[in-house]
């Protein structure tokens, strides 16, 4: 018997070094690239970090009035855009909700008065987009005009010092850190970090938002990542695409804003996510704009 598995094993053997062999390497053409700093940074954090237990909404939402009365908006002069729209409203349908607006640290959750929406700004860097990290803080008391102004502010003081702000001071300080230390400092740093609820606030704020609708226009949706445990709720603002939708018993071609919630279900049980996303679909399709 075991005369047959040895001979079994050198058969393998040698059929394996036959196949890698008709693969040289040097038939290959190829590049090798280190990781950046920042893509280091990211593998280690979540690492680090538990995954928590997830439910998702994925919305089609009809925003064609809202775009509407934006670009009317900006033609009588008011500096209004759609990405400023959306970061207020979901401020203001947490602010509706505020039992989604906290963040938990071991047995207790800190609920907290101020919606601060951690987010990317895209900037512009020899024709390249680059996300930065921005926190828009107390959110949901800013009209969408003041979120409008405060982010393009970011992007002038970036063009002028290279840094968007306050946050993406810190992170840039602990990008350069991720390709110096080793990468179990790094994870004790962040778990401990984790059971910090203000520096999360401070740092991360109470809920995160991403955008890819500036870097494509396909149909479809983006799930977004949200750390296991801490914060109850993560947004993935999706592509605009137009579609026929029914209005006052009429089809019409309508456009449709694909959006993405990622509720922590540790932390959020079904009812209240299902209130969550009827207030933010009214705030989004209806007259709620401030």
């Amino acid at each position: 018997m075991n005369f047959f598995i040895t001979g079994f094993s050198i058969i393998l053997i040698e059929l394996l070094a036959y196949m890698f062999k008709s693969f040289s390497q040097k038939d290959m053409k190829y590049e090798v690239k280190q990781l950046t700093s920042f893509r280091l940074l990211s593998i280690y954090a979540y690492n680090a970090i538990k995954k928590g237990h997830n439910m998702y909404a994925l919305l089609e939402l009809d925003v064609t009035n809202i775009r509407q009365r934006l670009r009317s908006q900006r033609k009588e002069g008011q500096k209004t855009t759609f990405f400023g729209f959306l970061l207020s409203a979901i401020a203001k349908a947490i602010e509706d909700n505020k039992e989604l607006n906290h963040i938990r640290c071991g047995k207790k959750i800190y609920y907290f008065d101020e919606v601060d929406i951690d987010t990317a700004i895209e900037l512009k860097l020899n024709g390249i987009s680059i996300p930065r990290k921005y926190v828009v803080r107390d959110a949901a008391r800013k009209t969408m005009e003041e979120i409008t102004l405060e982010i393009e502010k970011a992007k002038i003081n970036w063009k002028e010092s290279g840094i968007a702000g306050e946050d993406d001071k810190w992170a840039l300080r602990w990008i350069k850190l991720a390709s110096m230390l080793p990468e179990w400092y790094l994870k004790f740093v962040f778990r401990h970090f984790s059971n910090k609820p203000f520096k999360i606030k401070q740092r991360f704020g109470t809920t995160y938002v991403t955008s890819v609708s500036g870097f494509t226009n396909v149909s479809g949706f983006a799930i977004p990542y949200i750390e296991g445990g801490n914060r109850p709720l993560a947004f993935a603002i999706g592509s605009i695409v137009k579609k026929p939708g029914v209005i006052n018993s009429e089809i019409k071609i309508r456009d449709y804003l694909s959006l993405t919630i990622c509720f922590n279900h540790d932390l959020v049980d079904g009812a209240p996510a299902a209130r969550f996303v009827t207030r933010l679909k009214q705030r989004i399709e209806g007259n709620f704009y401030n």
